[in-house]
């Protein structure tokens, strides 16, 4: 039996707006690969959760053989696969100047593309 289709919330406490973005990054074992999931959010909390994201990718401690990529921001669409979700290096470039410390407040425009 098919599952109904459901809305996905975004996932910061508190908040109740549908989540357009997952923050995610690769991981891998060396056989098996797939997306860790950090957040599912929406435009107003996406630069907070990626900024977490990031700091705990970046205290993670891995096995043996091991790979976790830096955490991306992926775009949700009802009914993709992770492999088919369209990654915003765009909206990930204007939340992480080489410039900018992560914990700095960024405002960006949101238009969930």
């Amino acid at each position: 039996m098919p599952m109904r289709p459901y809305d996905v919330k975004c996932t910061r406490p508190g908040c109740e707006q549908l989540a357009q973005f997952k923050i995610a990054a690769r991981w891998s074992d060396g056989i098996t690969q797939e997306l860790k999931t950090y957040a599912l959010c929406c435009g107003d909390c996406v630069a907070e959760l990626f900024r977490q994201a990031r700091a705990k990718q970046a205290a993670c401690r891995l096995a043996s053989g091991e790979q976790l990529d830096v955490p991306g921001i992926f775009e949700l669409r009802r009914g993709q696969r992770d492999a088919q979700l369209s990654r915003c290096l765009e909206l990930e470039q204007l939340l992480t100047p080489a410039n900018t410390d992560l914990n700095d407040e960024v405002e960006f425009p949101c238009n969930g593309s």
